[in-house]
């Protein structure tokens, strides 16, 4: 298992490139080599953010955003679970199901939006299921993936000692498939994190992509920048929350 002081090392590691790179923005920005009105510094942006927070609708759309996004990831990361648990265990239900995974793998996810606009009208429905069908083929295809490396000594002596359906998955499937589970939910948010943004801009009144579309097209940048910040921070803290979490449970795959 990791200790906190390599967490708290590899942080700063990820921390001090963003920072430097916020610094030079501020020097820039400050000193006007960027037009400050496109470039509004760092520091003015936190400031609006702040003041947004206290006096303004940041968040009544964050809250919008929240919920589409947790609503969606976790209708397409439990069936994802359940479905690549199933196809990587079983031969025949991947033979079944596997193929309609290969066709809409590959789609752009965002040109399903108009399609669930057309079943389910212009809803909160057609929205979340857009990014949950995003979110379930990368978990499905990595669990099944998880469950297909386990090697067949594990499941075998499991067996050999009196296993039956629900405690190999307990012991032996699940915990030998978790770090690619984990692996495809962080990739599930992350995408999902990209979809609620561009979903927002065309087909919403409401949330932080809305927000980003609404405030270029009022040409207020600063506000702006504030939505793509909180949007940015939500994903960092849900994609490598995942990650850490993953790691946490898996303390052997950094043995």
């Amino acid at each position: 298992m990791r200790s906190r002081s390599s967490i708290g090392t590899r942080l700063r590691l990820n921390l001090l490139p963003i920072l430097s790179v916020l610094l030079l923005w501020e020097v820039a920005s400050r000193g006007a080599l960027v037009h400050p009105v496109f470039f509004p510094a760092p520091t003015t942006v936190l400031a609006a953010t702040f003041e947004e927070i206290l006096h303004g609708e940041l968040l009544y759309h964050l809250g919008v955003s929240l919920r589409r996004i947790l609503l969606a990831f976790l209708l397409g990361a439990t069936s994802g679970i359940a479905v690549g648990l199933a196809m990587g265990w079983s031969r025949e239900i991947r033979l079944l199901v596997n193929p309609h995974i290969a066709i809409l793998y590959p789609v752009p996810k965002i040109t399903l939006l108009p399609i669930a606009f057309s079943v389910f009208g212009v809803t909160e429905l057609a929205r979340i299921l857009t990014m949950s069908v995003a979110v379930f083929l990368l978990v499905a295809v990595n669990t099944m993936a998880g469950v297909r490396q386990i090697d067949d000594v594990y499941v075998d002596a499991a067996i050999d000692n009196g296993a039956g359906t629900t405690a190999l998955y307990r012991d032996v499937i699940i915990p030998g498939a978790l770090p690619q589970i984990t692996a495809g939910l962080s990739l599930g948010f992350g995408i999902g994190f990209v979809l609620i943004v561009v979903i927002e801009m065309v087909g919403a009144n409401a949330g932080l992509g809305y927000v980003i579309w609404n405030s270029w097209q009022l040409f207020t940048i600063t506000r702006m920048y504030v939505a793509l910040l909180v949007i940015n921070v939500l994903g960092v803290v849900f994609v490598y929350g995942i990650e850490e979490l993953g790691e946490y449970l898996t303390p052997w795959e950094g043995a």
